[in-house]
């Protein structure tokens, strides 16, 4: 079901489905944050990255990542290849003039120490 609703660019949909897959995070990072990508990459039709909500969501998933799980950007070629699609919709954030989201660009140098 969750992958189902992922593919719809509707922005409210976007946005609850991030939520519910925040809550889901410890249940398996790695496939939480595949997902959470696909979503984001869906609701780009549907002009999500244009919704304060969801930048600051955004921002405050992937600061969780790096936060709690790091290693898994290190360890696995797919979160890697999944955190950078994720910077280039944060950039499209910084573009619309999200704050939150500027500052984690710059601080994504993090990663890869």
């Amino acid at each position: 079901m969750l992958d189902k609703l992922a593919d719809f660019s509707i922005p409210a949909v976007t946005h609850n489905l991030l939520q519910t897959l925040e809550f889901l995070i410890p249940v398996d990072p790695v496939e939480v944050f595949v997902r959470i990508v696909r979503t984001i990459h869906a609701g780009q039709n549907g002009r999500y990255q244009f919704e304060s909500m969801g930048s600051n969501l955004l921002v405050k998933l992937v600061e969780r990542y790096l936060a709690e799980y790091r290693v898994i950007f290190r360890y696995n070629p797919a979160c890697l290849q999944s955190l950078i699609k994720i910077l280039k919709v944060l950039d499209k954030f910084v573009k619309a003039g999200c704050p939150s989201a500027h500052r984690l660009t710059y601080r994504m140098e993090e990663v890869f120490r």
